[in-house]
């Protein structure tokens, strides 16, 4: 007989999912079965020990006595960012429950003073500009190149370093990214020894390669190249639980008491045990079980990318391109030789192989591999491109791909704090030529500004917009409505 009825303890459960859509939305998830090829680096829990994620809930704890504090460590926490110092070859690192921001927002007001001017690569992460704003300094902007084959951006050369210290020599010093989001890794030893020898400071936003200090076969670290500060997120490649990073010092030219007060100063006063429990776990694996791990790994990747170098449609970005190399665990397979864009080989993976990438752009799809992965899974993935590879079509003529390619730079003059929060208003894209950006505007991920505050906005930026709002990118910055048809974007009142 068929029930007509909801008793009360059905009701209040029903009532009681209807008001958790987040945590709704993780049990979906973490239950569908499909392969993580994204961050976190710990794969939903395999690259940790059993007992560590059976205890993980326990270890979060205030700071009582016995456990340290984070703000003023003088035992464990001391001795474990020590520890991991040694392992990581820095002078003296800290740990960050924030994420990778707050280290760079840490690494510019610790190293730089309000009103100095700072060489900054030009598709840094957003967490670098509003690092600008909140510092008062001005940015010199280094624009990288374009590799037309593989349709990325590439890292600047040295001799656009030098071309801009030249043009530039009131400049502070330079903050570098490496590697990017494809894995492409910058001349950083090169960047360093030209900072040095001209009286400059190099920090690194290494969020990417945390995992580059523990094989021989991935590319050196940026502390081993000459960073005087770097900051990694653990978590993207690491066993760690997210917003776990490290700040990591490398020379005696910056001043290790004012790192301290800066990290201190943008750091919750409630630092979560379990996060800083992770950094430690994977500076341990670093130390133990890394180097194997990662040799294990890359010979395995060897072989798979052995393989995926036949396929017709599909391309995997080799290792090296242009003489740069690239991390050999961010496998990078690009679209633009079939009827496919990133997007749409995204949502095949995902819905028909149930494989979920890390990212996808017009033209790429963005697997992060970490030591986690298993073969089977590796192999699942080998297969599953393989397979859309075949049933591809080459790329029609008039298959549009979205170019991100470096465009001519408006003037840019980052304001101050008050004006960014204030002194703004909407006004219609066509409307927008000469006028300063009130806002980043940046196509998610990677976030990497195509706008940044205080940039002059230009015809190419207006052309490009406008494309982007009839595709599958996600832009912050800038509000569509009408199917993409009205346009709006925040500038200054001037």
């Amino acid at each position: 007989m068929k029930r007509d009825f909801i008793n009360e303890k059905e009701r209040a459960e029903m009532k009681k999912r209807a008001e958790t859509p987040i945590i709704n939305a993780l049990e979906t998830y973490s239950t569908n079965g499909k392969i993580k090829m994204h961050m976190p680096g710990h794969k939903g829990g395999k690259g940790f020990a059993k007992w560590f994620v059976e205890n993980l809930v326990q270890y979060d704890i205030t700071e009582i006595p016995g456990l340290d504090n984070l703000h003023n460590p003088e035992s464990v926490i001391k001795a474990s960012m020590e520890r991991c110092a040694n392992v990581f070859g820095a002078r003296k690192s800290f740990y960050l429950v924030n994420g990778s921001t707050s280290g760079i927002h840490a690494m510019l007001i610790s190293a730089f003073n309000r009103g100095d001017r700072l060489l900054v690569q030009r598709d840094c992460h957003q967490s670098v500009i509003n690092a600008l704003i909140l510092s008062g300094i001005q940015p010199v902007f280094v624009t990288p190149g374009y590799n037309e084959r593989w349709h990325l951006k590439m890292p600047a050369g040295l001799h656009d370093w030098e071309k801009a210290v030249l043009s530039n020599p009131d400049i502070k010093g330079a903050v570098v990214t490496y590697p990017d989001y494809y894995g492409m890794c910058a001349p950083i030893s090169e960047i360093a020894d030209l900072m040095h020898q001209n009286g400059k400071l190099l920090l690194v936003d290494e969020a990417h390669g945390a995992h580059f200090a523990i094989s021989r076969r991935l590319p050196q670290t940026a502390l081993k190249q000459g960073a005087d500060l770097c900051v990694q997120s653990f978590h993207k490649t690491l066993p760690a639980l997210t917003q776990a990073a490290v700040l990591h010092i490398g020379s005696d030219r910056i001043s290790e008491d004012r790192v301290k007060r800066a990290v201190s100063m943008l750091t919750t006063t409630s630092p979560s045990y379990p996060v800083m429990a992770s950094i430690e776990y994977a500076a341990d694996f670093a130390k133990t079980d890394g180097s194997g791990e990662y040799d294990r790994l890359i010979c395995l990747l060897d072989d798979i990318k052995k393989e995926l170098n036949k396929m017709v449609r599909l391309k995997i970005l080799p290792d090296e391109i242009q003489g740069i190399k690239r991390d050999p665990t961010r496998i990078v397979i690009d679209t633009s030789d079939s009827c496919l864009t990133g997007y749409d080989l995204y949502e095949k993976l995902s819905r028909e192989y149930g494989i979920v990438a890390e990212m996808a752009d017009e033209s790429h799809v963005v697997f992060i591999v970490t030591t986690a992965d298993s073969e089977k899974e590796l192999t699942h993935l080998k297969n599953s491109l393989m397979d859309l590879d075949r049933k591809s079509d080459p790329a029609d003529s008039q298959k549009k791909h979205l170019s991100f390619r470096p465009m001519e730079q408006g003037k840019c003059i980052i304001p101050e704090l008050s004006v960014y929060l204030n002194g703004c208003r909407y006004i219609p894209l066509n409307d927008s030529e000469g006028k300063r950006s009130a806002g980043m505007v940046t196509p998610y991920p990677p976030g990497i500004p195509m706008l940044c505050p205080g940039e002059t906005i230009t015809r190419e930026h207006i052309h490009l917009l406008r494309d982007i709002s009839t595709s599958r990118v996600d832009v912050h910055g800038i509000s569509i409505s009408g199917n993409g048809r009205e346009i709006k974007i925040r500038v200054f009142d001037e």
